[in-house]
């Protein structure tokens, strides 16, 4: 007589959220110590994987919206870096005058690359 194989009674995997701190004001502005400071008090690790940890942070960014490569970096909720390329423009070329209004002939200007920030959902929610 065979016996049944005995089944491992289920264990349910406890999904633990990470508590969320409520954001407090900062009074001053951040310096980059001051910001591994913060980093490394904040999350119990030493301030040299802190200092770690910002200069990813910084190198993935940087090469991210790099022209020849995707050209946009998004941290997740605050803000999306793209860059958008503006044309050259022709001298003569009639500009509008933002003062009066008036159509101008404007001078050349070469091609160039502009970088634009744009504030998403958490960063517009913290300001209110």
């Amino acid at each position: 007589m065979a016996k049944a194989p005995v089944k491992k009674p289920a264990v349910k995997k406890a999904t633990a959220k990470p508590a969320v701190a409520k954001t407090q004001p900062v009074k001053e502005a951040l310096t980059k110590s001051a910001l591994v400071n913060l980093i490394a008090e904040e999350n119990g690790v030493t301030r040299d994987v802190a200092r770690g940890v910002l200069a990813t942070i910084e190198n993935v960014m940087t090469g991210s919206i790099h022209p020849r490569v995707m050209g946009e970096f998004t941290l997740p909720g605050l803000l999306k870096i793209s860059l958008r390329k503006v044309p050259a423009r022709k001298a003569g070329t009639m500009i509008r005058n933002p003062s009066t209004g008036e159509m101008v002939p404007g001078a050349a200007k070469p091609a160039s690359v502009r970088v634009k920030i744009r504030a998403l959902s958490k960063l517009k929610a913290a300001t209110v």
